[in-house]
Parts: C-alpha cells; structure tokens; sequence
C-alpha cells in the first residue's frame, strides 16, 4: 500500500501492475473512508442510545419514588393494602429473601412495600 510505484531513477516499476495497484489503492481508500463515516454514525448512535436510556432510568426511579409516595400516604389515611400478587412456597438458604428472614421479616403491613423491595435489594450480590 505504501510502497513507491517508481524506482529510485523515477521510472514506473516494471514488475508491478500499475493500473492494477492505483485502482485497488483507491477501492482501499474509498472503503476506508466509508468504514470511518459508519463508525462514526455508529458512536453517534450509541451516544443517543445511553442518554436515552439513562433519561428512563431517571423517569422510573422518579416514578417509583412517587408511588412509594403515594402508597406511605394511602397507608397512613387508612386505605387498605395492594392486595397480593405472589405467594412465597420455600426460600432457597443464603438467598437475599434468607438473609432478610434471618433479621426478621416485618409484620404484614407495617412496612411499604418499596421500603421493604428496596431493603431486598440492597442485599442482592
């Protein structure tokens, strides 16, 4: 690719396909320069695609804050509980749900439920 297609008195090379070599020098070149302009959309993209996601990653904690929020408050005016979703059959030893059983699950309704999701998964490897 770099090598000079003269000699040293200035001549073209005799042993070298010149037509060959400038054109298959210029394909190179050309698709270089298209290999550069997709990378660059590429890290564009990728840029666009991280602030994205951290914008939702901010919407939803700020969502999940309000409805922490609004659920201490619905507790506290006397509403009643969400009603249940799952039901726990056996809980795997050294498991966060262990471990937070081990230091005493709170009483069934004493707690909010993010306060307590949260409290599980601050304890997760």
């Amino acid at each position: 690719m770099d090598e000079p297609l003269v000699d040293c008195e200035g001549y073209p090379r005799s042993d070298v396909d010149l037509y060959q070599v400038r054109t298959a020098r210029h394909n190179i070149a050309c698709l270089q320069n298209d290999h550069k302009a997709v990378m660059k959309q590429v890290e564009e993209a990728l840029h666009r695609l991280h602030a994205r996601d951290k914008e939702k990653q901010a919407r939803d904690m700020a969502e999940a804050q309000e409805e922490a929020m609004s659920q201490s408050l619905g507790q506290s005016e006397g509403l009643r509980p969400p009603q249940a979703f799952a039901k726990v059959n056996s809980i795997s030893p050294g498991s966060p749900a262990s471990i937070a059983v081990s230091q005493g699950l709170p009483p069934r309704g004493s707690v909010p439920v993010y306060k307590w999701m949260m409290r599980l998964w601050s304890l997760a490897p």
